[in-house]
């Protein structure tokens, strides 16, 4: 018997983050195919004194573009931020716990150098605390309610 298994929010959100990335990059190159469409014909593009006329450009270049603009996207979108977190994040994250682990070792050692002096005070602080005042003693007991007139006491016949 198989089990229908639900989709996580996680991978929902992963598609959803990857529409994203899509549809910016789609609409990066389509921008970037209008603005290429109307360039002036007296534009020209030097490349290591090499003229590139930008009107002969085939379809071929077009599709060439639109991949290295989704390519380009992706990357700042996931090797970014990624090369950010192991950059910086992780060696913050080690110094962090590098100081954690000093101020450990030097709480012990100052707790095994101080032990007499904090027993001494332990000792001197419950000797010289205030008492906490006695309960009073309860007093006595109240007596039982009184039945009234008409008032059924269990389940009995009634009083009247």
């Amino acid at each position: 018997m198989q089990t229908k298994r639900s989709t996580s929010v996680w991978r929902w959100l992963a598609l959803l983050l990857l529409l994203g990335v899509l549809l910016t990059a789609i609409a990066t190159a389509v921008s970037l195919a209008a603005v290429f469409n109307d360039l002036p014909s007296d534009l020209l593009v030097t490349v290591d004194g090499q003229a590139v006329d930008l009107h002969g450009l085939t379809a071929a270049h077009a599709w060439l573009v639109f991949g290295l603009v989704i390519t380009a996207v992706v990357v700042l979108v996931v090797v970014v931020p990624l090369a950010l977190l192991f950059g910086v994040g992780v060696p913050l994250l080690l110094a962090g716990l590098g100081v954690l682990l000093a101020l450990v070792c030097a709480a012990a050692a100052v707790a095994v150098v101080g032990s007499p002096v904090i027993l001494l005070g332990l000792l001197l602080w419950w000797a010289l605390k205030p008492r906490k005042a006695a309960a009073p003693a309860p007093g006595p007991a109240a007596p039982p309610p009184v039945p009234v007139v008409g008032q059924h006491t269990d389940n009995s016949t009634p009083l009247a």
